[in-house]
């Protein structure tokens, strides 16, 4: 193989740009992928000779290519890493390597049977204080671990997409891991929304794990002091590491037998430091040249995932605000089954043996017909009936005063209302109905399709597809990110916004 493996950039953002440096320094710079055009006079300029792409498609097309990073928003982690996988090349993706379980077992999945490696961005093991830590535990200087305590909080940076948790634990979580080295035995964790519905601020997070250590995590963006500190005790003293005065303490005190206080001082740790991220982007190279896993491999990366899940769901299921919510003049017939976090507003009516998943709102005047099956995150606006026998899968919106039918030919006069009459509509997770619009029965609504306002829906809609008119005809795909494609003969389009790969299946 030639010296340095060639490498691309996917994403030219805040973070994609410290890869871009760090990468054309070590002269494996080859090419960047990057959607948004206006940065790419500024990339020429600073990294001459270097490819640009505006789709990481296209780049990752290039046989020159051995190997990608992929520094874009969490959310497009998995599909963008899933393509560079299967163009052949080794992945280095940014933490958090997804945003579930499912998606990271995915990802091993297909990097085992490409023989392909994965390395999450786990930049604090890269750290030469953390790898410094983690020698001295591992040669016993302070004896037997008990437990650890972390604290990462400042104020803001505040995200509107992802909680404290999923922003700031995949760094302490990926050292735990690597510093107790025991399976993780149970996961609880407890927060505050205090600035956002929904999105926590602050979080404690404790872990316990199979060699019967404990950690503690502190997490907060809405904290006086900016504090990144670890405490680590064990049976024959204890270590301190300020990340930000990068100083670790040895401290040579604890409790005898007898339980008197012994203290015989402290003293710092030395160790040269080097930079975090040209340690990893070394590590990285080096890994694809000998064919050898990283540090931070793929089944790392998953098991830090698994944490925040565990966590997030603990955390989620504790919280009294998640409890649904109903306003005074709607009615809930009993029973019925409404997850945490949903709200139903004035004079709505849900009928008995609906279920409604988690963090639902249903607007004013709707009406919810017995037996209706509605998934999580479903929005319907006000005015809206949901009939028997329509199904609505999660992430699904109904706007205002759209419409679902039932029954393909009713009589007033001979009347068909039992559940046998009832003809199944189903409208997939991620799909949007604009105002006004109607769904005749028996359509199925694919996913992340888009039916325009006003749009009389007569048959199934496929997956992405955008739909509008009477009768509603494809008119363009959309991404589930909600960029809308215009039509093009081919299977597979591109997203302009993020992008997302979209295989397009029609029916014909």
């Amino acid at each position: 193989m030639k010296q340095n493996p060639s490498i691309l950039v996917i994403g030219a953002g805040k973070w994609g740009q410290n890869h871009l440096r760090v990468f054309y320094f070590l002269g494996a710079l080859a090419a960047v992928a990057e959607a948004n055009e206006a940065l790419h006079d500024e990339i020429k300029n600073r990294y001459p000779g270097i490819k640009i792409y505006r789709s990481h498609l296209d780049a990752l097309a290039d046989p020159g290519i051995d190997g990608a990073v992929v520094a874009t928003p969490a959310p497009t982690h998995f599909e963008i890493s899933r393509a560079v996988l299967e163009a052949g090349k080794d992945l280095l993706v940014e933490k958090p390597m997804t945003l579930s379980v499912e998606e990271a077992a995915a990802l091993n999945s297909i990097a085992g049977s490409k023989n392909r490696i994965i390395m999450a961005g786990h930049l604090l093991l890269f750290k030469s204080a953390v790898r410094k830590i983690i020698e001295s535990i591992r040669a016993g200087l302070i004896g037997e671990l008990y437990y650890i305590s972390m604290r990462r909080a400042k104020l803001g940076k505040v995200r509107r997409e992802e909680n404290v948790l999923w922003s700031f634990a995949p760094h302490d979580i990926a050292v735990l891991l690597k510093l107790v080295n025991s399976p993780v035995k149970s996961v609880t964790a407890a927060g505050k929304a205090a600035l956002q519905p929904q999105i926590a601020d602050d979080v404690h997070l404790h872990l316990v794990f199979e060699n019967d250590v404990q950690a503690h995590i502190h997490l907060s963006w809405l904290w006086p002091e900016d504090e990144r500190k670890t405490v680590i005790v064990g049976s024959q003293g204890m270590l301190t590491y300020d990340e930000h005065e990068n100083k670790i303490w040895h401290h040579q005190k604890g409790v005898n037998q007898d339980l008197s206080v012994y203290n015989k001082g402290r003293s710092e740790i030395i160790f040269t430091d080097r930079d975090a991220l040209e340690e990893e982007a070394r590590h990285f190279l080096e890994c694809i040249k000998e064919r050898t896993e990283p540090l931070a491999n793929g089944r790392h990366g998953q098991e830090v995932i698994e944490v925040l899940v565990k966590a997030d769901r603990f955390r989620s299921q504790s919280e009294l605000d998640k409890e649904y919510f109903v306003h005074e003049s709607a009615y809930v017939d009993p029973p019925v089954q409404i997850g945490k976090g949903t709200r139903i507003w004035h004079f709505s009516h849900v009928m008995s043996g609906v279920v409604i998943g988690e963090r639902c709102n249903i607007g004013q005047n709707v009406f919810i017909a017995k037996d209706v099956k509605i998934g999580n995150n479903v929005k319907i606006q006000n005015n809206v009936s949901v009939y028997e026998g329509v199904i609505l899968e999660d992430d699904v919106f109904c706007g205002p005063s759209m419409v679902f039918t039932n029954i393909k030919t009713p009589r007033s006069a001979y009347p068909r209302n039992t559940a046998d009459d009832y003809i199944p509509t189903v409208v997939k997770k991620g799909a949007s109905i604009g105002a006004n619009a109607t769904i005749v029965c028996g359509i199925t609504v694919g996913r992340y399709a888009l039916v325009g306002a006003g749009a009389v829906v007569t048959r199934d809609v496929p997956d992405h597809a955008v739909v509008y008119g009477n009768p509603a005809e494809i008119r363009g795909w959309a991404c589930r990110c909600g960029a809308v494609i215009e039509s093009e003969e081919t299977e597979v389009l591109n997203c302009p916004e993020c992008g997302t790969k979209l295989i397009i299946t029609v029916n014909k």
